[in-house]
């Protein structure tokens, strides 16, 4: 046995939830801080997904929108308030449900939709630096761990101030 044992290779340990969440986080902020830098002062991605859904789908129900980009009413409430004051979207009565509104893009929005195309195909260039087996594998994993957050999989979150 050498005398310089603590200088050999050792087997390299399996990376446990914790550091895997923590490089999730680490990638999320910086990918979002990327996205703000490439894009500037223009719409959130959020923002944009919403106007290229419009855009591709045509007017909408703001619980179909919702769905279609899978977040909350009340996310959808607030990001389309926020287009509609800066002129992008209208509400309009529904054709034939009295209590559905309608959510339209405006003539003013079809330059925020061109950009909103440009940006998108930018960032998802980020993910095109991929071999397609990667991206494969990652959509598959980024889909098994939303499915695992799902309130009905029986994987609850912890509790606030529980440790």
């Amino acid at each position: 046995m050498s005398t310089l044992s603590h200088l050999e290779p050792t087997e390299p340990t399996m990376p446990d939830g914790a550091e895997v969440a923590d490089a999730m986080a680490d990638f999320s902020s910086t990918f979002r801080r990327w996205i703000r830098a490439l894009v500037g002062d223009a719409l959130s991605y959020s923002r944009m997904r919403l106007l290229c859904e419009l855009h591709d789908v045509g007017p909408q129900r703001m619980a179909d929108l919702a769905s279609a980009l899978d977040v909350t009413p009340r996310n959808v409430t607030t990001l389309v308030d926020g287009l509609e004051r800066d002129g992008f979207v209208r509400r309009r009565s529904h054709p034939t449900d009295r209590r559905a509104t309608m959510i339209e893009l405006t003539d003013s929005a079809h330059g925020a939709v061109d950009r909103s195309m440009e940006h998108q195909a930018a960032i998802g260039h980020l993910f095109e630096t991929l071999a397609p087996a990667d991206r494969e594998t990652l959509i598959r994993l980024i889909g098994d761990l939303e499915s695992r957050m799902r309130p009905d999989a029986g994987l609850a979150a912890p509790e606030a101030g529980a440790k």
